[in-house]
């Protein structure tokens, strides 16, 4: 009777060695065995522990069911029903949020060495850590049915880079790839980059609220400019600056398969806005592009805009929650009316404040384009739209301080401990005004006033430290969600 034998995860690759020691094997069959090792010890998370996991390999386990009870006795995890039944039934196993840590990772993984159903695993946010990536890496060599991972707010780092980029290496038949939210770095990026620009039928790849910027950037521009298959990127929510954003958009300018790009929440500038435009005038492949929220002006946007009298593919522009004033958009608005050949059914300027006869304006182009969609934040009225714009508002000043902060290597204590002079933990609205303009966070005063508003939540007059970060992780969390709806609003639309 065949076994599985499951080891301590490690490798041999010159490239790559973890910590201390490299280890050894990660899954091996051994027909020698046929009953399981006695007094071992339990499996503990130290990175030096070896595993020694015979377990007997019950014959047309071919689900991985009864393996992933053994391994999870073996390990002292309680089995979970809900993965077990998703073994023997669906091609989809999606445990996102579920408390499996390294050893549950390990269950799961054993369990799908042997299967052969499953297409789709989603472990994000189970916080797998260093062992647990391992783990995925060398399941993932010998799986040859899993076509989608996502493996997404695990705290992977540096570590879990390498192990991405070896999977990469040794996985050619995995299509969708999820790694948002690991704290990369610019010096992560080498260990998988070439793997992604090479791999043949990698077609997502989702990179977005990590660490990369201006360092990587070459190395992404000559990823995009070379890739030959993948037709989705988000590398939203990064710290990719002007000259970032200007490799960005030549990479894109080059490549001949990307359909839907999402730079959102970078530092792109109108200077950066430029090297956009310049793009969407040569690209003939590109159907959506998300540039919202970018600190992108009236000059960038404009410049954008004008690229559609030479684009006819782009059929979603999203560019709003950028500081564009009404008159400006009333000019793209002019724009559009005389092209006749526009492909464009979604101009999305989100969060941008139109006045009522920017809004008719708007509403005129209709004749000319039946299929465009605008859509646009506020109004100057006072309709029903009024209190939610309010807090809108700010919630995106408070964004801004977000971004002021992680841009000057600050923390919020250190930021609000500036404002507060007494180390009260609290300070007034003239004391918050003052330390909005003294650390020159561009912020102007409707902004700060909405701001004001929108953290005092008791209400009392005063700004306390607890009220600014509650308020920033509410906003944090309500971004990420709003990030994955227009993610599944896209994949709908393809």
């Amino acid at each position: 009777m065949a076994s599985v034998k499951a080891e301590y995860i490690g490798t041999t690759s010159a490239r790559f060695t973890p910590d201390k020691k490299a280890i050894s094997k990660v899954f091996t069959k051994d027909s020698s065995r046929t009953t399981p090792v006695k007094g071992k010890k339990e499996i503990e998370d130290d990175q030096e522990t070896v595993l020694d996991i015979t377990v007997p390999h019950v014959p047309y386990d071919d689900t991985g069911r009864r393996t992933y009870e053994k391994i999870c006795q073996k390990l002292g995890v309680v089995p979970s029903s809900k993965i077990l039944k998703k073994l023997a039934e669906s091609p989809n196993i999606d445990i996102k949020r579920y408390g499996l840590g390294p050893k549950g990772t390990m269950a799961v993984s054993v369990a799908l060495v042997i299967n052969s159903t499953v297409t789709t695993l989603n472990i994000s946010g189970n916080n797998i850590d260093k062992t647990g990536i391992l783990y995925i890496q060398r399941m993932m060599e010998e799986n040859l049915t899993i076509t989608d991972l996502d493996v997404s707010d695990n705290h992977l780092k540096t570590f879990g880079a390498k192990a991405i980029g070896m999977m990469l290496q040794d996985n050619k038949g995995i299509k969708r790839l999820n790694i948002a939210g690991n704290e990369f770095t610019d010096f992560d990026a080498q260990f998988f980059i070439k793997e992604i620009e090479t791999h043949p039928v990698l077609d997502y790849l989702d990179i977005s609220r990590n660490g990369f910027g201006d360092i990587a950037a070459p190395a992404f521009e000559k990823m995009i400019s070379e890739n030959n298959n993948m037709t989705e990127l988000n590398i939203s929510w990064n710290q990719f600056r002007v000259p970032g954003a200007k490799c960005l958009a030549r990479g894109l300018k080059d490549n001949m398969k990307l359909k839907l790009v999402n730079a959102s929440w970078n530092g792109i500038d109108d200077e950066g806005a430029l090297a956009f435009s310049d793009c969407l005038s040569n690209n003939a492949v590109l159907t959506e592009l998300d540039i919202s929220c970018t600190r992108i002006g009236d000059k960038g946007y404009a410049q954008v805009m004008r690229a559609f009298k030479k684009n006819e593919d782009l059929e979603v522009l999203r560019i709003g929650k950028n500081n564009i004033k009404e008159e400006t958009v009333k000019l793209s608005i002019d724009l559009l009316k005389e092209i006749t050949t526009l492909a464009l059914q979604v101009l999305d300027l989100s969060d941008v404040m139109l006045g009522a006869s920017v809004v008719k304006e708007v509403e005129s182009l209709e004749e000319v384009h039946p299929n465009l969609e605008v859509i646009h934040g506020y109004t100057d009225s006072y309709g029903k739209r009024k209190m939610a714009g309010f807090s809108d508002m700010g919630e995106e000043a408070l964004w801004i301080i977000k971004e002021f902060i992680e841009e000057k290597d600050l923390t919020v204590a250190k930021l609000f401990a500036e404002f507060d002079e007494d180390g009260s933990n609290s300070v007034d609205y003239d004391e918050f005004r003052q330390g909005i303009k003294q650390a020159k966070i561009p912020l102007v005063s409707s902004q700060v006033d909405a701001l004001i508003n929108f953290i005092d939540i008791d209400g009392d007059g005063d700004i306390d430290f607890s009220e600014l970060v509650l308020k920033m992780k509410e906003i944090t969390k309500k971004r990420k969600e709003e990030e994955e709806q227009r993610l599944a609003e896209s994949r709908k639309r393809r």
